[in-house]
């Protein structure tokens, strides 16, 4: 099997990323190229992010002592030479900096760049802050000038772009040590490959909206990273293909289990979601009452007849979303179903034995239920055993949550950047069920579907807010928006 992960970015450690680039320079790349493609990368996401919020054209550059130091005052240079306003506040003594930090710190003055004294932390006026104060090399606590220079950007009002990773953030654990002392960056430029402590910990609450920026590092030398997950990108999914003589059972015929008096909203969620999603049919099948449905709706009372009749026909299948209690189901059921499925809510249970390639789309509480678990562990460990949990399981499970990770078989984790804080509400998780159920209906490979669904869903979270805002988002919202949801994968795929 072709890995699902392939044409996506690797995730590393600080420490990877270190040894990447320290190999190149020894194979004959100049570390000064580096810095100044970094610096202008950083440079025309500034420009892009200062023209689409009409700001000041004035940036003020929070330098440290290292490489990631020198990167801004590049990126100040870039900007000066697109005549914008630039001060940099330089938090060390130019004997205390790096060789290429005083190389850069000295062209930028040279182009006549305003620089503040040594631990000045005067935002007035600016437009900007970016923020080139720690960088891959950060472990422990933040203290002394550094703490107040962080504290004061965070407090300043301004928007931050923080260069590869916020000041403050481990790059390899996302922990922000004592009282959460790192940058809460707007924007992170992520330089090269994406750092895995942007994803977990603190990280994804500090890094802001994810860009990234190739800086020259040689090809050869990113595809050999060692990768601790792989990052979905919208340009590298694909779509089920439309052909303009199917009819509904060629576009695809879903049947799904749930619903309950006490929950009969979940299981509508997920049939109009697949349905949006491009299923030909969707036929429910309740073991209470849920009331009114949508007039695409098929909803039918549980009859285990009718439920192995219409599975000989079906070419997806959900079970779980407003089910309540599904021991007893699960045990008798779950290993009658022979086409590809998707279990959710109700339906995640430890113990049970799920048929080969379905997708688990558990939040963390229920993956902890899935693994037989009562308390959570660390997060690698959580991870860890997640991964051999399918690779014993032969199944994915999407792990729901900011981000949203996928685990596959025999694959590192791909991690999906996508959604909204709003998404955080009642059904939306059935709305994912209903999104995946679709795809696997349409013919698309089950661990496949499982990333492709999980980025469309996130997808439409974000477009959702933007006319909702993440407070007053709903479910159905997110139904409302997978049009635009899956218009925007087909413009950008590859």
């Amino acid at each position: 099997m072709t890995p699902i992960h392939s044409p996506f970015l690797p995730v590393v450690s600080s420490e990877e990323m270190a040894r990447i680039e320290k190999e190149a320079i020894q194979k004959g790349s100049s570390e000064e190229a580096f810095v100044q493609e970094a610096g202008k990368q950083v440079a025309l996401e500034a420009i892009r992010f200062i023209e689409w919020n009409d700001l000041p054209k004035k940036v003020f550059l929070l330098v440290g002592k290292g490489n990631k130091g020198a990167d801004a005052y590049a990126a100040g240079i870039a900007l000066l030479d697109e005549g914008f306003q630039v001060r940099a506040l330089p938090q060390f003594a130019v004997e205390e900096c790096s060789a290429i930090n005083q190389k850069m710190g000295e062209a930028f003055r040279k182009k006549r760049g305003k620089v503040g004294a040594v631990g000045e932390l005067d935002f007035r006026d600016a437009g900007l802050i970016l923020d080139g104060l720690l960088g891959t090399g950060f472990k422990g606590q933040v203290a002394g000038a550094l703490k107040l220079a962080i504290q004061a950007a965070n407090g300043s009002g301004l928007p931050v772009i923080s260069i590869d990773l916020p000041s403050g953030l481990n790059g390899t654990t996302g922990a922000t040590g004592e009282g959460e002392c790192a940058i809460r960056a707007m924007e992170t430029v992520m330089l090269g490959l994406p750092k895995w402590g942007c994803f977990i910990g603190d990280g994804w609450d500090h890094c802001g909206e994810a860009v990234f920026a190739d800086f020259g590092l040689p090809k050869n030398l990113s595809k050999k990273a060692k990768a601790l997950a792989f990052l979905c990108e919208a340009k590298c999914l694909r779509l089920p293909p439309i052909v303009r003589t199917r009819h509904k059972y060629q576009a695809g015929y879903v049947v799904g289990f749930g619903g309950s008096k006490a929950l009969p909203g979940a299981v509508k969620l997920t049939g109009l979601a697949s349905l949006r999603s491009g299923a030909g049919i969707v036929r429910v099948f309740c073991k209470e009452e849920i009331g009114p449905a949508p007039f695409e709706l098929i909803c039918n009372k549980w009859n285990e007849r009718a439920w192995k009749q219409e599975l000989k026909r079906a070419t997806a299948v959900f079970v779980g979303p407003g089910l309540g209690d599904a021991k007893q189901w699960m045990k008798r059921h779950s290993k009658s179903i022979q086409v590809p499925a998707v279990f959710d809510a109700d339906a995640l249970l430890h113990g049970v034995t799920y048929p080969e390639l379905s997708i688990l789309t558990p939040h963390r509480g229920e993956a902890l239920r899935l693994l037989g678990l009562e308390k959570a562990p660390a997060e690698e460990l959580f991870f860890a055993k997640l991964n051999k949990y399918c690779d014993q399981k032969n199944v994915a499970v999407v792990l729901k949550g900011a981000p949203t990770f996928v685990f596959l078989p025999r694959q590192a984790p791909i991690i999906v950047p996508y959604g909204d804080p709003g998404m955080a509400t009642a059904g939306s998780g059935d709305v994912l069920t209903g999104v995946l159920a679709a795809l696997l209906a349409q013919g698309m490979q089950p661990f496949e579907a499982a990333v492709t669904g999980a980025a469309l869903h996130g997808i439409a979270g974000e477009i959702a807010a933007e006319e909702k805002t993440s407070y007053s988002l709903i479910a159905s919202d997110l139904i409302d928006a997978l049009p635009r949801a899956f218009q925007t994968i087909a413009s950008v795929s590859e």
